[in-house]
C-alpha cells in the first residue's frame, strides 16, 4: 500500500462489528496490471450485517443497465452516529428534524454523517405514516437500505423486523411472492391512482424474503431478486470501490460507474463553450485529472471520534495507474477550485490522507470551516473535476 501525504494516526471508527469485505480486486504482476488474488472473498448479503459490498449484493445484475448509481446506508447506525432517534410518529411534523439531521439539510453546523435516500422512499411527497397506510412499513422501520437510481429503472432493498404480516393485506398479488399497490403495466402511469408511493402512480412491485423486502416498478427487477443469482457485487470495479469504503467503516454510501474519454474543459464548461475556451481551460487544468482513467467511484461516510469523515474511492485499470493517479488526485483536492462556485475545494474540505492500495485510490477527506459533509455528494453530482475521467 502507498501512503501519499499524511496519514492520520487516530483509529477509524469500526462499523457495527461488520468485518470488512472483499478486497479490493487483485494482485498486480510486474507490468503493474491486475489479474486477480487470493484476498478476494465472497460477497455478503445484508442479510450478514452492513456492508457496502453486502448492499451491491442485494442489487441482481439483471437489473442494470449501463448507468449505475447505487446510494446505502446503515440508517440505525447513521442515526446513532448523528445522535438522533428514529421518529415512532410518522408524520411530517415529526419526521423532518429526523431527516434533516441525516441529510446536511439543516443551515447550523454540518451533521457528522450523510444518508443519500434514494427515491423509493418517497419522502418528498409523502409522510412516513402516508407510506406504511398504503405498503405497510416505511423508512422508520427500516435498517438499512439500498438503492438502484436510474430511473426509471429503479430497484431497492430494505431490511428490518419484517414478517409476514408486514406487508399491506390491501396490496394485489401479481407474481410468485410478488405483490402491487396499483395495478398495470410495469412503469405505466396511472395518474388516478397517484398514491403515497410514487408521484404518478406508477406501480410499486413489492416481495419480501426473511427480513428483506424488494421494491420496483420492474416485475422481472423483484422476481430476480428472489430468484437469486449474479449481483453488482460481481462486478469488480464496484466491488473494488466497495471493499475500500468498507475498509474505512463507511455506514452510507454512493457508488457510480464512470464514463472516460472525457475532456476536461468540456466537462467542466459544458457543450455551449467555444473551441478557444476549451483550448484555455484545459491548459489551465492540466495536471489536475488523472492520466489514466478510472471506471468506478464511490463516496463513503463515517465517524472517527464523532467527527465525519468522509472517503472517495477511485478504481483504475492497474496499479501504476492508481499509484500515478493518488498524486494528481490529491493536488486537485489540495489545490482545485470547484467549477460551480469557483471557490477552491480547500474551502469546503481538509485532505487527511490519499491511499494508492492495488488499483484503488482512497482520499479521505473532513469538512472544512466553510464545507458540509454532503459536499462532495453534490459535486458528484455536478460532475465536478474531481470526478472526470479522461
Amino acid at each position: 500500500m502507498q501512503h501519499v501525504g499524511n496519514r492520520r494516526t487516530t483509529a477509524r471508527l469500526a462499523v457495527l462489528a461488520v468485518a470488512a469485505t472483499v478486497l479490493v480486486a487483485g494482485c498486480s504482476d510486474d507490468d503493474g496490471s491486475n489479474d486477480g488474488d487470493e484476498k478476494h472473498r465472497s460477497p455478503q448479503s445484508l442479510s450478514e450485517g452492513y456492508s457496502v459490498r453486502g448492499a451491491l449484493a442485494e442489487i441482481p445484475a439483471s437489473a442494470v443497465d449501463d448507468d449505475v448509481l447505487v446510494q446505502t446506508a446503515d440508517l440505525r447506525a447513521a442515526t446513532e452516529a448523528a445522535g438522533l432517534d428514529v421518529p415512532t410518529d410518522g408524520s411530517r411534523e415529526a419526521t423532518s428534524p429526523w431527516l434533516s439531521g441525516l441529510t446536511d439539510a439543516s443551515s447550523e453546523s454540518p451533521t457528522p454523517v450523510f444518508v443519500p435516500f434514494g427515491e423509493s422512499f418517497n419522502l418528498q411527497a409523502a409522510a412516513p405514516e402516508e407510506f406504511a397506510e398504503l405498503l405497510g412499513w416505511s423508512v422508520l422501520d427500516v435498517d438499512s437500505f439500498v438503492e438502484l437510481s436510474v430511473p426509471p429503472g429503479r430497484f431497492a432493498v430494505v431490511t428490518g423486523d419484517f414478517d409476514d404480516d408486514t406487508l399491506s393485506s390491501d396490496l394485489t398479488e401479481v407474481g410468485d411472492g410478488v405483490v402491487t399497490d396499483v395495478e398495470g403495466e410495469d412503469f405505466e402511469n396511472h395518474l388516478d391512482a397517484v398514491n403515497a408511493a410514487n408521484r404518478l402512480g406508477v406501480p410499486t412491485r413489492l416481495a419480501r424474503q426473511g427480513d428483506h423486502i424488494a421494491l420496483s416498478p420492474s416485475t422481472p427487477a423483484v422476481e430476480s431478486w428472489l430468484e437469486g443469482g449474479d449481483s453488482l457485487a460481481d462486478d469488480d470495479s464496484l466491488a473494488a470501490v466497495a471493499d475500500a469504503l468498507d475498509d474505512e467503516g463507511a455506514i452510507s454510501a454512493v457508488l457510480t460507474r464512470v464514463e472516460g474519454g472525457a475532456d476536461p474543459a468540456s466537462a467542466v464548461l459544458g457543450s455551449q463553450a467555444s473551441p478557444e475556451q476549451l483550448e484555455a481551460l484545459n491548459e489551465q487544468l492540466e495536471g489536475s485529472v488523472p492520466e489514466d482513467p478510472f471506471d468506478a467511484v464511490g463516496i463513503g461516510w463515517s465517524v472517527d471520534d464523532g467527527e465525519a469523515e468522509v472517503h472517495v474511492a477511485y478504481h483504475f485499470d492497474s496499479t501504476d495507474a492508481a499509484r500515478d493517479g493518488a498524486e494528481v488526485l490529491e493536488k486537485t483536492y489540495r489545490e482545485g477550485t470547484s467549477s460551480v462556485s469557483r471557490t477552491p475545494y480547500s474551502d469546503y474540505l481538509d485532505v487527511e490522507d490519499v491511499d494508492a492500495d492495488g488499483p484503488v485510490v482512497t482520499v479521505t477527506v473532513t469538512p472544512a470551516e466553510q464545507g458540509r459533509t454532503s459536499f462532495l455528494y453534490q459535486a458528484l453530482q455536478q460532475r465536478e473535476l474531481l470526478f472526470v475521467s479522461r
